[in-house]
């Protein structure tokens, strides 16, 4: 069977030759009428490839979860662990411990700020951040006006397939 590329090229030169003259209605209908049927046949096997894809990666994506949860009950149990060594640490008073393949050490806590009420907190000690951006939904709103927008233009998209 032919690509679907060449089906169309074949429709293209079809059509240039309605318009050239060199074939009659008559004959172009069937012909048309048979490149229309590989065509739709070459699309209906397309969008079936396209769905075994989606299935695909359907099933990757819920292994992708599965293997995320696992990742986050694994680093929760090895915080707790961790927080369990440090507490056990603390209440015993050991600082250290050495064994020949590392060294554990319970380090001093750094000093901190925390705000407890942002609203009492001096002007001064406010950091303030703007964020410029352009409002591309107001951009294309005058472009489709008709009105120049320095710096901006207005492009189409490319075509896309709805399948229901």
């Amino acid at each position: 069977m032919t690509q679907l590329y060449k089906v169309s090229e074949q429709h293209r030169e079809l059509q240039e030759l309605v318009s050239d003259g060199e074939m009659t209605d008559e004959d172009l209908k069937d012909t048309f009428e048979g490149l229309e049927g590989q065509f739709n046949e070459k699309a209906v096997s397309l969008i079936q490839v396209v769905n075994n894809m989606e299935s695909d990666t359907s099933e990757i994506d819920a292994e992708i979860d599965r293997l995320q949860a696992r990742k986050k009950a694994i680093n929760n149990k090895k915080d707790s662990l961790r927080e369990y060594l440090r507490t056990n640490m603390e209440a015993t008073g050991i600082t250290s411990i050495k064994c020949p393949l590392f060294s554990i050490t319970l380090a001093n806590g750094r000093d901190i700020a925390v705000v407890d009420s942002e609203a009492d907190v001096p002007d001064e000690m406010i950091e303030v951040s703007v964020v410029q951006k352009p409002n591309k939904a107001e951009i294309l709103k005058k472009l489709k006006a008709g009105e120049h927008v320095p710096g901006c233009r207005m492009e189409k998209t490319k075509t896309s397939l709805r399948i229901k």
